[in-house]
């Protein structure tokens, strides 16, 4: 698996948290990161699929 593909799952897998929870410090607190980092990974994977 290259490493955009584990950017993609990254982000995919912070998003689903994020919707599941409700909110980005939530998702971070059961991820083990912060809300900036979970922030910043929806972020970057709604740049990779170009999402509005």
């Amino acid at each position: 698996m290259n490493a955009f593909a584990v950017d993609r799952l990254t982000g995919l897998s912070a998003f689903v948290r994020t919707a599941d929870l409700g909110s980005f410090a939530a998702a971070g607190r059961v991820m083990g990161v912060s809300p900036s980092a979970v922030g910043k990974a929806v972020t970057k994977l709604e740049d990779q699929l170009q999402a509005v």
